[in-house]
């Protein structure tokens, strides 16, 4: 059992969190990466951080947009191919989009429905 198991046993829909230490580095490099991917393009927890994954894996990454001061210096690391720097990472949870937001009839936010 993993803190994102006990996330997910407590209703959350979507939680990403590591199974054990991984470098601070590439670790806030990766999840940066990720929070692109989620939040710029829109994809869901799930295919957020496979695309991040995917692009530590990529020798020819480009900043993807988000990325600036030690971030970018960490993105130029040529170790970032070795997965045990980042890999502690994983997704659990609803494998599919996010849902939409609910509201009640005033109109205004009542739950998320993720």
């Amino acid at each position: 059992m993993t803190l994102t198991t006990a996330f997910v046993s407590g209703g959350a829909r979507d939680v990403v969190g590591s199974r054990w230490a991984a470098d601070d580095g590439t670790a806030a490099l990766l999840m940066a990466v990720f929070h692109h991917y989620l939040n710029a393009e829109g994809l869901s927890p799930v295919d957020a951080l496979r695309a991040a994954q995917l692009w530590m894996l990529d020798p020819g990454r480009e900043n993807p947009g988000s990325l600036g001061g030690e971030l970018l210096r960490q993105a130029e690391r040529t170790d970032l191919d070795r997965v045990p720097l980042w890999a502690a990472f994983i997704h659990q949870g609803h494998p599919g989009p996010a849902g939409t937001r609910k509201t009640h009839e005033g109109g205004g936010p009542d739950e998320h429905e993720w």
